[in-house]
């Protein structure tokens, strides 16, 4: 008898891994040759050829748009201000995510503050995320796919304009495409029990450690670990579950550890997050917190401004000046990623994975976001692995030879994609060529609008001019640093508005009843504003609905026959503070209370003698009227109470021309002083 023939073994190789070739999978599976076949071995016979023509270009076009300004933004010149106090000791960079702002540090404590030295670390950051980019995903989909989406990639401005910025995104796309590259090379092997895990000890623990870096470097990229721990339990292998969690905890615990002993924290930074995410205007406290339906609504209002605005700017199919949102390309594109994942559930299971991390990583950055906040680098470290994705799905529609036509669509399209986003970065080269040119001969301010000139002038006057002890107000502390070189700015982000009925009703409790007067009845009357103080001293708070401002004073003997004789003697209506904040509930609309003791005594607590006003537009693309007020309503409230107390010490810029405002404060003026160092 011969001999029993052996059952052939079950094979774990996924079928990307059998046909190393896109075109030889998709053969496999149609039994035909396709469009995509054809061009995909075309491409694979000069794979290498593609890859440095897009690399150079990658490179070339970097350093075309590089720019040497920090940008208007504020939180990349955030980041160097985090470095330095981390390298002086004096706090932990916790708020944005810690990792870039500790290599920062590193290159200050080499180097000091070089601006045009850190951007170029992200120049080679970009450029790494390319290369890893390409390397994880040849031989594992179709050639052709991935050196279209590579031709898009690597000429696109939108995220090349990280590539000379100081913010985290380009050190976040490196590890990003790092992370891949790894994580399919682990998931090539066999890891389905735990002398699997043990042999591939070495591939677990770079995983760990770059699920943990991403996760210190954004603070969304925490949700990277669930994506992993998603893919592995839908894919069944529970001991990679554990091994994942256990990677990630080796570095994770030391870190929290080292935290907790040298700096004293122990978790406030994520709950003080945690508590902005869940508030309806992070710039408003007094609004309140969203609930679960505010949260949905906050989600999808996201997915429009993130996916129909943003991410169609990516691809070159709107302006960059387009700021609307629409609902229907929104929900193609969602369409398009579902697809992908549906499809690579069978097909690829690397473009499976990558949906996954995808959704668990957009889902969760449209829930974490504000939507007044609306940037575009929100959604831009994730715009290459959506432009793989969908077009991966899109050429996996027509997979029989009947609708090769559809793919010469699909492929035309994306074609059309490379062109637009071309023309796109071809007209920014020529427009910063010019403005770097200026830079790089010395013109620090060049390409910046007159508002923002101004500003940035009147932080490096300040710089030169007022002693390092001096404390002054910016609305932009960490640009106001930069200018300056090197000087601490009290910082003012938000006009501190309290909710109204809260505010009256502990005035109340500590002072008695209150008397409401309307501000726009003083003005309409033109009583003599030397007439109007005799208000002033009684004024303990200001309630604001609208265009409506109303001033509420104490009603104590002395002053309450004051008040009274000059109501009467002007004729003034007014009311009781209960009165009023029934008259605002019954309209319906927003209103707010604020007290000038408290904000002054703000000031004084934090030692404050000098405040920037500046002009700084609201819309940066024309000057109006409608500018950020946030320093300017805050001494306004003050000046209402106490005023004369600001004093123009210096302008820059002309009254027309959009100036900034250095305003000194007389506390003397009152009998007030601060204690100084």
């Amino acid at each position: 008898m011969g001999a029993k023939k052996k059952s052939p073994k079950k094979s774990n190789t996924r079928p990307e891994q059998k046909n190393a070739k896109g075109n030889k999978a998709d053969m496999a599976v149609t039994g035909k040759k396709t469009l995509i076949n054809i061009l995909d071995t075309h491409f694979d016979k000069r794979s290498t050829l593609y890859f440095i023509i897009c690399l150079l270009l990658n490179i070339i076009i970097g350093i075309y748009l590089f720019d040497v300004k920090v940008s208007t933004g504020g939180d990349d010149s955030g980041y160097i201000v985090s470095a330095k106090k981390f390298l002086d000791g004096e706090s932990f960079p916790g708020w944005h995510g810690p990792f870039y702002p500790i290599f920062l540090s590193l290159l200050i404590a080499l180097g000091g503050i070089k601006v045009i030295l850190f951007k170029f670390f992200s120049l080679l950051f970009v450029t790494g995320h390319f290369i890893f980019f390409y390397y994880a995903f040849r031989k594992r989909l179709s050639s052709t796919i991935l050196v279209l989406t590579s031709f898009i990639i690597s000429v696109n401005s939108q995220i090349l304009y990280f590539a000379s910025q100081t913010y985290s995104e380009a050190l976040y796309l490196l590890l990003q495409s790092v992370f891949i590259f790894l994580f399919l090379k682990l998931n090539d092997v066999n890891i389905n029990t735990a002398k699997d895990q043990m042999r591939n000890w070495r591939y677990w623990l770079g995983l760990g450690c770059l699920i943990f870096l991403m996760s210190i470097t954004r603070n969304i990229g925490i949700v990277v670990i669930g994506a992993v721990i998603l893919f592995f339990l839908i894919e069944g292998k529970y001991w990679a579950v554990l091994a994942t969690v256990l990677s990630y905890m080796i570095f994770r615990l030391p870190f929290n550890l080292y935290k907790r002993i040298v700096w004293d924290l122990k978790g406030a930074e994520f709950s003080g997050q945690l508590n902005e995410i869940l508030l309806k205007d992070p710039y408003n406290s007094s609004l309140g917190t969203e609930n679960f339906g505010g949260m949905i609504t906050r989600f999808w209002d996201n997915a429009q401004i993130y996916l129909s605005k943003h991410f169609l700017v990516i691809l070159g199919l709107k302006p960059e000046s387009n700021v609307n949102t629409g609902a229907l390309s929104t929900v193609i594109i969602i369409a398009l990623l579902l697809l992908a994942f549906l499809l690579a559930f069978r097909r690829n299971r690397s473009i499976f994975f990558i949906t996954i991390y995808l959704g668990v990583s957009i889902g969760g950055t449209f829930i974490a976001l504000q939507k007044n906040w609306g940037q575009m680098r929100m959604i831009v470290i994730y715009a290459p692995l959506m432009i793989l994705a969908i077009s991966w799905a899109l050429t996996q529609i027509p997979r029989v030879k009947k609708y090769g036509m559809l793919q010469l669509i699909f492929l035309f399209f994306l074609c059309i994609i490379f062109l637009k986003v071309f023309s796109q970065t071809a007209d920014k080269i020529k427009v910063n060529q010019k403005v770097l040119s200026r830079n790089l001969k010395g013109n620090l301010y060049y390409g910046f609008t007159p508002d923002w000139q101004n500003f940035l002038k009147m932080s490096e006057w300040v710089g030169k001019n007022l002693p390092d002890s001096a404390v002054v107000v910016s609305r932009k502390p960490s640009m106001s640093f930069i200018y300056s070189k090197g000087k601490d700015f009290y910082p003012m982000y938000r006009f501190p508005a309290e909710d109204a009925d809260s505010l009256v009703a502990m005035l109340k409790a500590r002072t008695g009843p209150l008397i409401a007067l309307k501000q726009n009845e003083l003005y309409e009357k033109n009583i003599p504003f030397a007439r109007q103080l005799i208000t002033k001293p009684s004024m303990v708070a200001v309630v604001s609905q609208g265009n409506d401002v109303f001033t509420l004073h104490t009603a104590g003997d002395t002053i309450q026959s004051q008040l009274i004789s000059f109501i009467h003697q002007n004729r003034l209506s007014y009311m009781d503070a209960d009165s009023l904040l029934r008259m605002m509930r019954s309209k319906n609309k927003y209103y707010y209370g604020i007290s000038p003791d408290t904000l002054l005594n703000t000031l004084m607590e934090n030692k404050v003698e000098y405040a920037i006003a500046a002009n700084l537009r609201a819309n940066p693309n024309f000057k109006s009227e409608r500018i950020i007020n946030t320093v300017q309503r805050y001494l306004y409230i003050i000046e209402m109470k106490y005023p004369g107390i600001f004093s123009l010490r210096h302008q820059i810029g002309d009254n027309n021309n959009e100036p900034a405002l250095l305003y000194q404060i007389n506390y003397a003026m009152y009998g007030l002083n601060i204690q100084k160092p």
